[in-house]
């Protein structure tokens, strides 16, 4: 089984794929892939530094991922060109990844905010999207990343709106309780039918 979890910033989609993971479940973060891909590959870098600006390099060399966003989000053209350089090789790896996983009949959470945007819903059994109401999300991201109003408006301007998301998922997991409630939704999606359970093939 390969589970993908998606939802829009702040939405506590990264938190709920943690929780699966902790029940047994091998766990694939595309951010995690992303700083991969960015920070082995000097090509990578070398662009993005050439569209947005080379101090988006810091002095030991990394790449200042906020500043990044922050110039990537302000424009939809901008959007596009970050897209163009990092999102491909991105995908890429993150479909060897999970070819890898079924060829072991392991069974898979992916935490992935794109999945919808990169139309990549074919790779995972089942989607999932986390909802939450648009406060919550920007309280969240406020207080927990310490972002400022404008971040959050390109974060939100960057992908699809969440009615968008909700329509093309499988489930739908509205997090706007506690962190118990969550819990239990990941307990319960942990539980799938699975290959390490003795489930069907994927």
């Amino acid at each position: 089984m390969v589970l993908g979890i998606t939802g829009c910033p702040g939405s506590g989609k990264s938190i709920l794929a943690n929780i699966v993971a902790r029940h047994g479940w091998m766990l694939i973060d595309a951010d995690e892939i992303g700083r991969e891909v960015v920070e082995n590959n000097h090509g990578v870098l070398d662009e993005l530094a050439d569209v947005f600006g080379a101090d988006i390099i810091n002095s030991e060399g990394k790449l200042d991922r906020r500043l990044l966003a922050v110039r990537a989000f302000s424009h939809r053209s901008k959007t596009r060109m970050l897209n163009e350089i990092v999102h491909t090789r991105l995908i890429e790896r993150l479909k060897t990844k999970i070819s890898d996983i079924r060829s072991q009949n392991n069974d898979c959470v992916v935490d992935c905010a794109l999945i919808i945007e990169w139309g990549i819903e074919k790779l995972f059994d089942i989607v999932v999207c986390v909802a939450s109401d648009e406060h919550l999300r920007k309280k969240r991201l406020i207080d927990r990343d310490g972002r400022t109003p404008e971040e959050i408006n390109g974060m939100f301007a960057a992908q699809l709106s969440e009615d968008e998301k909700i329509k093309k998922a499988d489930i739908v997991i509205n997090n706007k309780e506690s962190i118990e409630k969550l819990t239990l939704f990941g307990k319960m999606l942990s539980g799938l039918p699975g290959y390490c359970d003795g489930g069907g093939d994927g």
